[in-house]
């Protein structure tokens, strides 16, 4: 495992293996150094461990999303051919991984924040933490899995709602959709993630191994909705909308958007 991580930090306890975003000064925000350390940390941990915790430092974030200022000027073969692709590897190390792995949102978790903890096998939120898709207002569309795995876990009308609105929900909002497993108080969150992770690692590696497989298979068309979204949201980068989404939000004003034609 590499220790040259500028980004990402992983801690061991036993058979338990902590990967933490920290990049507090951005709130956790992705960018693509982000990405390959956290990939890398993610599939060297957990073949070395029963369980993977995934959470962001701080109290304020788990990850708040990708890094806007990142994506000003890019354009979509950028998006599709690095970005995307960069964030296809840590789906890959988190889904692909023979152990469960939890995030522990312990704060905000935005855009991709959202998108990859949904990547992973059980998630458990922080009583103040908040959830979302807010790419609309962007100018763009989720393009890690939230037009897909949201769907899959929430349904087709709350995964519109949620993004079309781009609206943030609460963290017991989120688990009465079925967004998240189980929602924690801020002073037990540490506790209880800890009594989890504490739980799965204790459990059948085999076992856990090919259930994870079988339950993820159940996900029809996942691939090919991940593809379509890929290619939709890299088109989107080409907009003059995604542009002033990006400056308007960076300059914390309204976008101005244009038509359709």
């Amino acid at each position: 495992m590499s220790s040259d991580y500028q980004t990402v930090a992983v801690e061991r306890h036993d058979s338990i293996g902590i990967v933490r975003v920290t990049r507090p000064e951005a709130m956790n925000a992705v960018n693509a150094t982000v990405l390959t350390e956290l990939s890398d940390a993610i599939e060297t941990v957990s073949s070395e461990v029963q369980t993977v915790v995934l959470t962001g430092e701080g109290e304020r974030a788990f990850i708040g999303g990708g890094d806007i200022e990142e994506f000003q000027g890019q354009s979509g073969v950028w998006f599709r051919g690095e970005f995307r692709e960069s964030m296809a590897d840590v789906e890959d190390a988190i889904e692909g991984c023979h152990v469960p792995v939890i995030a522990a949102v312990n704060g905000v978790a935005l855009g991709g924040g959202t998108e990859i903890a949904l990547m992973c096998d059980l998630i458990v939120a922080a009583e103040s933490a908040t959830f979302g898709q807010p790419e609309i207002g962007l100018g763009i569309i989720p393009g890690a899995g939230g037009t897909q795995r949201l769907t899959h876990l929430v349904g087709y009308l709350k995964a519109k709602e949620l993004v079309l609105t781009g609206k943030h929900i609460s963290a017991s909002e989120a688990e009465d959709i079925g967004l998240v497993n189980e929602v924690v108080g801020d002073d037990d969150f540490e506790d209880r993630v800890d009594e989890l992770a504490a739980e799965l690692a204790d459990g059948a590696p085999i076992a856990q191994w090919f259930a994870k497989k079988s339950i993820n298979e159940t996900r029809a068309q996942l691939e090919s909705g991940l593809e379509l979204e890929a290619a939709l949201t890299a088109l989107l980068f080409e907009t003059d909308d995604k542009e002033e989404g990006l400056s308007a939000f960076l300059e914390k004003r309204d976008p101005e958007f244009g038509t359709r034609d």
